[in-house]
């Protein structure tokens, strides 16, 4: 953004001084010679006086006052730059990844990359991202793709390590090992995840829950309740146990 241009008076009518000349003082006087503008100010003739019109770097009556544009522009510095004002001007100095005058500029760092293979570079902001073909990995797509080979056992994700190009296996739930080929015992790890003193069972991948009398659910976590089958006759309450259920019978019937 430009600064307007100002005028400021640049000398007082003088009292003994003609504004006017010509045989009917037609013509104005022009007041511009040995005028004081400065630093490339242009002098716009008054009457009897003059204005100095002052480029947008500078300031005051004769613009010899340096317009600070750090102030006056707060975003003269672009993407984080920051600004220093000079006389006759100001200075961005950019943080990394970026150029310019204003620091509005994304440096190419394609330019200077080296992806290897064939691959694709992607400018970024002070970074780039190589963008490998099937068979490649690596920062720079130098290294072999180790999980082309389906290293990792059915199920697992596989990825590939950027820095040396190994594969790395992302297990599904009950396997373990490099390449998830390993069966978890669920049962021997930790706590028994069977509740209520149910027997576990390993499976492969998972594991299996046997449950005690009177519970169920797959981890015995839910209670059987005998009384839902309404065993008890002639209007008696049912009392649900663990495992067993008892009738309280009415008066005047026996158990």
């Amino acid at each position: 953004m430009l600064l307007s241009f100002e005028r400021r008076n640049a000398s007082q009518t003088k009292p003994d001084q003609n504004s006017f000349e010509g045989h009917n003082c037609e013509n104005n006087v022009d007041d511009c010679p040995g005028h004081k503008c400065m630093n490339g100010g242009i002098c716009v003739d008054g009457v009897n006086t003059y204005n100095c019109q002052c480029p947008p770097e500078w300031t005051g009556q004769y613009c010899a006052e340096d317009v600070n544009e750090c102030l006056m522009q707060p975003n003269a510095c672009h993407n984080g730059g920051t600004c220093f004002n000079t006389i006759g001007g100001h200075t961005c100095v950019c943080v990394n990844g970026w150029t310019g005058d204003d620091c509005s500029e994304n440096i190419d760092d394609c330019a200077i990359a080296v992806c290897f293979n064939g691959a694709t570079c992607h400018d970024r902001v002070a970074s780039f991202f190589c963008e490998c073909p099937v068979g490649k990995t690596g920062l720079l797509c130098h290294l072999e793709d180790a999980c082309v080979s389906n290293p990792c056992n059915e199920g697992a994700v596989c990825d590939t390590n950027p820095l040396n190009g190994r594969a790395i296996c992302t297990c599904p739930a009950g396997f373990v090992g490099g390449a998830c080929n390993q069966d978890m015992d669920e049962c021997s790890i930790g706590a028994n995840p069977c509740e209520h003193f149910g027997k576990c069972v390993n499976t492969e991948g998972s594991f299996q829950c046997q449950c005690g009398r009177g519970y169920a659910g797959p981890r015995c976590e839910i209670d059987i309740n005998e009384c839902l089958s309404t065993p008890c006759q002639n209007d008696a309450t049912c009392l649900d146990r663990i495992g067993e259920f008892t009738c309280i019978c009415m008066p005047g019937i026996g158990t």
